[in-house]
């Protein structure tokens, strides 16, 4: 019976994810990589299929196996390396890359071209005469196989240990080494078909190569720019819908992909671009409630990807390379010991470089990274375009083919294979001794917990009966307050690490807050970034300058008042600052009480428990004292806030009831997707009320007390012609004697008068709400006096000229702005 290939490839899927759980399901418990079992089981059924084992009633696996084998390249690339590339660069730590970014960026680049090189000189050198494989060719062939893919060693470092910095510094290589590979390639191809004599090629100098690397990169860094822009945008709009925001995040990854690809730019940096922007700027874009589902979903997304490679690639490697050629495999076994080495030597290179930038490299992290250079997916991808190609004869196609395919199965399965074997041996196998110390604190307040239950399970009459001393050994209570105390640890180790489970603690905070409605995105953002750069280097829990800074103007902000048509622009940014300078204020001072709660847990020692306790409580008194100067001079930001704190609160409790009924059948489905769906409307509803619109709405009598007698049409001319400015504690409002052509009045706050005295000496007098500032320039066009905003306030400035204007027409204002200036 005769399918068509569209049946064929959905068989092919279905054996895949069936050998995939399968094999899954077998290799629990065992220290056998899954991407190397896959590998060798693909190996194993295409060996079956080159015997034709697959005949008869099997025919449909043989014709599938077959047509799979054929897979066109492009098509291969195109279907998993976007999912492959877009999973590792989200679910990164942005801030870590972005520390560690020079020295990924290092490797990735003159690391990989001095790989290249490496690679060709062996090739040149060690490849049979007969081949005739040209310079070009072994430079294309370089590029191809130097291309890593660290997945298995990913895995085993996440599944072994909790080493953050060199799996960041692995994965971070190999995404942007692929990209650099990609290109290098593209540039040695055309080189290959020029001197092949292949219609419309043409061999680029080597300032045209430069150029057109740079070329390929930057426009790929744009199009990953543009296209997480408009996916934020988007997805900013969408309220906790994980079908639209989810279905974007693949949309936007393949589009990237694709739209890079066309215009022959770099589709991987396009994509690693975008999944870092939607991981960093678009964190909190995406609505809390679809974030751990969405990183869910990705990681399945890349486990499915990972199955049908690695299948792929045994199989196809089985079925379509020659194994029959005895220099070939001389050569494989030459080739695999030189990038070994070449490896190597591209890492010691820049060793001395690495070890004093970013955040260094010892011996045995330069170790794995170098024994970690396994090739994959990419790399075969390359080669079988190669194969593909009419212009390059068949015999070297097959060779290089065969080539690298044999890299990719050798790194896989002896450097995938003894991964383990080596992180054991240079103990890199298990957490550093200090941050395993913080988990055995954590580990024995467990114990204490479960010890604490005991004795009321034991007089429950449904539990009485129960052999205790088997629960006891079942449940592992006396080996879960066990703690290796024979292990010496230095005292600097464990506190940096205690310092360093408080920060994590306190971002995670951050997060619990957002995903509760109580911390707004802009302030989760600032939040989440003082942690990281805490984190950074020395950790440290004291004061953070970063956190300072949302408090204040900043200086291109202040630069720009005074220019009219912005007015209303800049005001709207400076309520704003205020909204998020309260809202990292109060968010703060929640994470510090948490944070005071799990100091006796967690710290290795009373010294440093008081130590932190006290910066703790410094960090708490200096947040309290600018939330109450906010309270003080803005109540009505602060009440606006409070409230949406509180009803997303109660939001949040009446949706968990909802759910809770439905889970105990009080309420059928139907019902309380209804239920449900009218929460969120008013949940997203909330999000859209602005705090400016709300304070914007004051009354002008309230703002000019001493407006109360003029006309109506006097006010209603002042309120239209009005500006309102915000300041901070210390800012200047005016300098004396500098031209002044608006008259002040104080809304909210204080406000410093300096008077400077004959010798010296100055008088200060502080302003409070309803009175006027540069009163004088009625009459002098200039300020007589120095004002600085004593708490943070707001002004509110009329033009000279109209108040002049409205003076002629009403005797009413001219007589209260008289008695203004006799009173100075």
């Amino acid at each position: 019976m005769q399918f068509e290939s569209g049946i064929l490839v959905l068989v092919f899927l279905i054996l895949a994810l069936f050998i995939g759980a399968l094999t899954r399901h077998v290799l629990k418990n065992t220290q056998i990589p899954y991407t190397v079992a896959l590998l060798v089981i693909g190996i194993c059924i295409g060996l079956a299929q080159r015997g034709d084992v697959f005949s008869g009633d099997t025919q449909m696996v043989g014709d599938t196996l077959a047509l799979v084998a054929d897979i066109e390249p492009h098509l291969f690339l195109f279907l998993f390396l976007p999912t492959l590339i877009f999973e590792s660069a989200f679910a990164m730590e942005v801030h870590l890359f972005r520390r560690m970014f020079t020295q990924i960026a290092i490797l990735a680049v003159p690391g990989l071209m001095l790989a290249i090189w490496l690679t060709a000189e062996l090739l040149h050198m060690s490849v049979p005469e007969h081949w005739q494989w040209s310079w070009a060719m072994c430079l294309m062939f370089g590029a191809l196989i130097s291309a890593t893919d660290p997945v298995a060693v990913v895995a085993l470092l996440k599944e072994v240990s909790s080493r953050k910095r060199l799996e960041t510094l692995i994965e971070g290589e190999s995404l942007l080494n692929d990209g650099t590979a990609i290109v290098f390639f593209s540039l040695f191809y055309v080189w290959v078909l020029a001197s092949s004599g292949g219609e419309g090629a043409m061999m680029a100098s080597p300032l045209q190569a430069v150029g057109q690397f740079a070329g390929v990169v930057l426009v790929g860094l744009a199009i990953g720019l543009v296209l997480g822009g408009l996916c934020i945008i988007w997805i900013d709009r969408v309220f906790n819908d994980p079908m639209i925001e989810i279905t974007l995040t693949i949309a936007a990854a393949y589009s990237a992909f694709f739209i890079s690809e066309s215009f022959h730019v770099s589709g991987v940096v396009a994509v690693v671009t975008l999944a870092l922007v939607l991981a960093s700027v678009g964190r909190t874009r995406i609505s809390p409630e679809v974030a751990g589902f969405l990183h869910h979903f990705w990681e399945m997304m890349a486990h499915i990807a990972n199955t049908c490679i690695f299948l792929l690639v045994g199989i196809l490697v089985a079925i379509r390379v020659p194994l029959d050629d005895l220099q070939a495999w001389q050569t494989l076994g030459i080739l695999y010991v030189g990038i070994m080495l070449i490896r190597a030597t591209s890492i010691t290179v820049f060793t001395p470089l690495l070890s004093r930038i970013g955040v260094g490299i010892t011996f045995e992290k330069a170790s794995v990274l170098c024994w970690g250079g396994l090739r994959g997916a990419v790399s075969l991808a390359l080669a079988l375009t190669v194969a593909a190609s009419e212009a390059i004869p068949k015999e070297i196609s097959d060779r290089m083919l065969f080539l690298c395919a044999g890299i990719v199965v050798l790194t896989i399965l002896i450097n995938g294979g003894t991964m383990g074997m080596l992180l054991k041996f240079l103990r890199l196998d298990s957490l550093p001794p200090a941050k395993q110390a913080t988990v055995d604190k954590a580990n024995q307040q467990v114990a204490n917990t479960l010890q604490t239950m005991l004795p009321t399970m034991m007089d429950s009459p449904f539990l009485r009966g129960a052999d205790w001393q088997q629960v006891k050994t079942q449940v592992k209570l006396g080996a879960m307050a066990q703690t290796d105390a024979d292990a010496p640890i230095d005292q600097s180790d464990l506190d940096t690490a205690f310092l360093r489970r408080l920060l994590e603690t306190e971002r995670k905070h951050y997060w619990t807050q957002f995903e509760q409605g109580t911390l707004g995105k802009r302030a989760t953002n600032l939040l989440v970034e003082a942690v990281e750069l805490a984190l950074d280097g020395e950790p440290c829990i004291g004061q953070r300058d970063s956190l300072l800074a949302t408090w204040q103007v900043p200086g291109w902000l202040e630069r720009m008042r005074g220019i009219a048509w912005l007015e209303r622009t800049l005001l709207r940014l400076y309520f704003e600052r205020l909204v998020v300078g309260y809202d990292v204020a109060r968010g703060f001072i929640q994470a510090q009480e948490a944070l005071e709660s799990h100091i006796d847990t967690l710290s290795p020692n009373a010294q440093i428990a008081t130590h932190v306790r006290q910066q703790v409580q410094d960090n708490m008194a200096q947040t309290i004292a600018r939330i109450n100067e906010l309270q003080e001079t803005f109540p009505d930001i602060v009440q606006a806030l409070q409230s949406q704190a509180a009803i997303r609160l109660l939001l949040n409790r009446e949706r968990a009831v909802i759910k809770e009924q439905l889970k105990l059948a009080v309420l059928d489905k139907p019902e309380a997707s209804r239920l449900l769906e009218d929460v969120e409307k008013r949940m997203a509803a909330l999000q859209q009320v602005s705090i400016f619109r709300q304070t914007e709405a004051a009354q002008l009598d309230q703002q000019i007390p001493w407006l109360h007698g003029v006309t109506q049409s006097t006010r209603e001319q002042i309120s239209s012609c009005q500006e309102r400015g915000i300041y901070d504690v210390g800012q200047v409002l005016i300098r004396q004697g500098k031209a002044l052509n608006k008259l002040g009045v104080i809304y909210r706050g204080s406000v410093r008068e300096v008077v400077a005295g004959k010798q010296g000496n100055s008088q200060v007098v502080v302003r409070g709400p309803g009175e006027t500032l540069g009163i004088t320039a009625l009459l002098t066009g200039s300020s007589a006096l120095d004002y600085l905003a004593e708490t943070p306030c707001e002004v509110v400035w009329i033009p000279v000229d109209k108040l002049k204007a409205l003076m002629q027409e009403d005797p009413t204002l001219m007589y209260i702005l008289c008695q203004q200036l006799a009173q100075r």
